[in-house]
């Protein structure tokens, strides 16, 4: 359930928190070291420009999760052959004794 964020939403969320540590960087002059107070404004200035509600219902879509298209999320298996998956072999076990 989480690919959608790993496909569509992280990759703007690193681009926003980039740009906003460059832009507190700048703003300080780079004099300043970056303390844990300042973690979260700038990661909730990068959360909110990224994560928006468009945004992540079309990850979903892009996904191909929601809204559900079962022939979609199917035809990414269709280079599999169920004949395939059963062995030609003798069905005897390879663990087992002599009889």
């Amino acid at each position: 359930m989480l690919q959608p964020l790993d496909v569509c939403m992280f990759k703007p969320l690193a681009t926003a928190s980039s740009n906003e540590l460059s832009a507190f960087l700048g703003r300080s002059q780079e004099l300043s070291p970056i303390k844990k107070g300042d973690f979260f404004p700038i990661f909730w200035k990068a959360w909110v420009s990224s994560f928006k509600e468009t945004t992540v219902l079309d990850s979903f879509k892009a996904t191909d999760i929601s809204p559900l298209e079962p022939d979609a999320i199917l035809k990414r298996f269709s280079n599999t052959n169920p004949d395939e998956w059963e062995s030609k072999e003798s069905s005897t076990s390879v663990l087992s004794g002599p009889d």
